[in-house]
């Protein structure tokens, strides 16, 4: 039985799956973000996320993303990882988004939940958000 869970779990049928609905949340997040809904996305994700930051910490954080790179465009996939660690599945996904002002890479990370992917971390990186 354990064995048969473990297969399961490791399933890359289940990867694809994970990485699929996570690359939709990264969709919903650049949607969200340009929409400038930046308490949406800090409300929606996970508490390892919150514990980063508080709401007007990350709205700040986002805002100066938006002011120095515009609103995201295009977004291509540039790896993914899932990662199965004590029971709990993180797909983190490294993505290069095309902006209006400069390209980012950017990494979400992902935990599965019954109700889909919950972010639980964001990293950006970008020349321009130096430069501008």
């Amino acid at each position: 039985m354990l064995l048969f869970l473990g297969l399961t779990a490791c399933n890359p049928a289940n990867m694809a799956t994970d990485v699929a609905a996570s690359e939709k949340a990264v969709d919903a997040f650049h949607d969200d973000a340009n929409a400038g809904k930046f308490d949406d996305i800090y409300f929606a994700s996970g508490e390892e996320m919150q514990r980063s930051a508080d709401v007007a910490e990350f709205e700040e954080f986002l805002g100066a993303v938006q002011r120095k790179l515009g609103k995201a465009g295009n977004t291509t996939q540039r790896g993914w990882q899932v990662n199965i660690v004590n029971g709990r599945t993180l797909t983190v996904l490294n993505m290069e988004t095309i902006y209006e002002k400069g390209r980012a890479v950017e990494t979400f990370t992902f935990k599965s939940s019954p109700n889909g992917p919950v972010l639980v971390g964001y990293n950006i990186q970008s020349p321009a958000l130096v430069i501008n």
